[in-house]
């Protein structure tokens, strides 16, 4: 067959033979011709009934010059190569034709060389992923990140092994689950299971949707759960939501999970005590929570992942009384209860005790008091002018010490802010 002509034979395309014209049954059309043809056969099959295309995809893979001629309209109509593969799978059907044939017929049509009955036997054997050296195998992975690698783990044993002869390590994994959906976001990709009707639809980076007749978090698991699974797998920080009462994220951590950062979002003080309880003590350094059940708080005080922490952001509201449990952290950030009176001056008292304190940074809403910073400078001892406030600086010396402490106190749209620094 010369090149630039393309033999179409349309015996081999009587898919619908009902529908195509008298004068397409040629021996011998030009390269423009053909894709018409194929064009038209193309669209005319989107009017057949499933039943149909269902006969139409066993009649293709019956027969290899139909696949060819179905891989040559890709090449015509200039489809990039992996959406070309989608789209004969979906056409012919997933087992067709690996990918390695199809990719080599694709390039064969591709650069010109149209001859479909080209024999293949005497050509040596195509090198896989799996010729090529470890040595190198491992090179080349080192450059992939822990996400990509993840995809290499489920591939076969050989290529688990070398995926996990690297240390997993991400800088952020952030998971939510709720009534509505699951997110998770894994570094820079995100990944999302929304729940519809009696199941769920997937949307994972690079792949288009996916719907299950699943629950969205049983089935959003089955993609996260072997990510966090992986043999020595490090966080440097991780976010856990959990807004459904249904479900729980209990089974998803392996133990000891290794993060030295970790939020805790959630509407239940026992799931996230459980969280919290999977981490490894002294490894995980920063604890951010928003626990509201402030009866069970004293049971997040006595955490050893809390215990060994060196940083703690609280959100919700405390009272004077409860900062004593903060008096071994290096740093903290907490909210201060906006019900009834705040004793700043034994605030200042407690904190001037703490050994190991290098900062800290306090904040209480408004409410109804507007001046609240003049309250706190006056409750201080420091002097202020008359006439509004933005920000004052107030210095006390810690008793029997050459050390003192500097309040910068500022005035919010909504809230109070004291940063606390030591000085040594």
């Amino acid at each position: 067959m010369s090149h630039g002509k393309v033999l179409v034979c349309l015996r081999h395309l009587r898919l619908m033979p009902r529908l195509l014209p008298r004068h397409l049954y040629a021996s011998t059309v030009s390269l423009s011709d053909a894709y018409s043809v194929l064009v038209y056969c193309s669209f005319s099959s989107r009017l057949l009934n499933s039943e149909t295309m269902e006969q139409s995809s066993a009649v293709l893979k019956s027969n290899d010059e139909y696949m060819k001629t179905c891989i040559l309209y890709e090449v015509i109509k200039k489809i990039p190569i992996f959406d070309s593969f989608r789209n004969f799978c979906e056409t012919v059907g997933q087992d067709a034709m690996e990918y390695p044939d199809f990719e080599f017929w694709y390039y064969r049509f591709y650069h010109g060389q149209m001859d479909f009955d080209y024999d293949r036997t005497m050509d040596p054997e195509p090198k896989t992923l799996m010729d090529i050296p470890n040595n190198l195998l491992i090179r080349i992975t080192e450059n992939l990140d822990p996400v990509e690698r993840t995809y290499l783990r489920s591939m076969n044993k050989s290529l688990k092994n070398i995926a996990d002869s690297h240390a997993p390590v991400f800088k952020l994994i952030d998971i939510c689950a709720a009534e509505r959906g699951m997110y998770w976001l894994l570094n820079d990709k995100s990944f999302f299971c929304s729940r519809k009707d009696n199941g769920c639809l997937i949307k994972l980076p690079y792949h288009s949707e996916i719907k299950s007749d699943e629950c969205h978090i049983k089935k959003g698991l089955e993609y996260l759960s072997p990510v966090l699974k992986m043999p020595n797998l490090q966080v440097n920080h991780i976010s856990l939501g959990f807004w459904d009462e249904t479900h729980s994220l209990e089974d998803l951590l392996p133990v000891p999970f290794h993060a030295k950062s970790i939020r805790i979002s959630g509407s239940n003080i026992n799931k996230s005590l459980q969280l919290l309880s999977f981490m490894n003590p002294g490894e995980l350094e920063s604890i951010h929570t928003n626990l509201i059940e402030n009866e069970q708080i004293l049971r997040f005080f006595e955490t050893e992942q809390f215990k060994q922490a060196k940083s703690v952001h609280w959100e919700n509201g405390l009272t004077e009384e409860d900062l004593v449990n903060f008096s071994y952290l290096k740093s903290f950030k907490l909210r201060l209860t906006s019900i009834g009176q705040v004793d700043y001056r034994r605030i200042r008292d407690t904190i001037s005790t703490f050994k190991r304190l290098e900062s800290c940074e306090l904040q209480r809403f408004h409410l109804r008091n507007k001046f609240q910073i003049r309250e706190i400078c006056e409750a201080l001892g420091e002097d202020v002018p008359f006439g509004p406030l933005k920000t004052v600086t107030h210095r006390y010396q810690i008793p029997e010490s050459n050390e003192y402490l500097e309040f910068k106190i500022e005035d919010g749209e909504y809230y109070c802010t004291i940063k606390i620094i030591k000085i040594r």
